[in-house]
């Protein structure tokens, strides 16, 4: 009778290791397919809009970081969420937002798109880095880079938690309207 109980004592860790095992994996397929549909015929990584790609990494750029160009915005909007946002920007930490604009430097000059609009947006958010890389202290400045990755991550990534939008963008989603 005691080795039935302890049989049975076994089957649940084991049933809810294989669950887990199981949704990871099949998690892990479907992502693996929607990286897959993103994907262009060289292998560089893009975003699907409108059956259009808007921009992509240049193919010989070495962008580990960001699986595609609308990660990068949506990652970057993040930082400034959290480093900036909800009352952050009162309290600066200057060097982490030099750290910032660098990294943006880095990843921006190996993005490639046709869409004029998108582009000029791109420059904008360049010119704005390089300001705050070369150690200008502007709050404004910040706000504004924030605002750029804020509406690029709706326009770009339909990106709906929030009512705010600024406008400051030149690039608009033809599916967002």
């Amino acid at each position: 009778m005691e080795k039935k109980s302890k049989w049975k004592l076994m089957i649940l860790p084991a049933s809810l290791f294989l669950l887990a095992f199981g949704l990871y994996a099949g998690y892990s397929m479907w992502e693996t397919g929607n990286l897959q549909e993103v994907r262009g015929k060289s292998g560089s990584s893009n975003l699907k809009n409108g059956g259009q790609t808007v921009a992509v990494f240049q193919e010989e750029s070495d962008q580990e970081n960001y699986s595609t160009v609308g990660n990068f915005i949506r990652e970057f909007h993040t930082k400034y969420n959290d480093t900036l946002g909800w009352g952050g920007i009162e309290s600066v930490d200057w060097e982490e937002q030099r750290e910032i604009a660098s990294e943006i430097l880095s990843v921006l000059v190996t993005v490639e798109t046709d869409n004029t609009a998108l582009q000029a947006d791109f420059e904008t958010i360049l010119n704005y880095s390089k300001t705050i890389e070369d150690g200008k202290k502007d709050k404004k400045i910040l706000l504004q880079l924030h605002r750029y990755f804020h509406d690029l991550d709706i326009e770009f990534n339909s990106y709906n938690r929030t009512s705010d939008y600024f406008n400051v963008t030149k690039y608009k989603d033809p599916e967002n309207g």
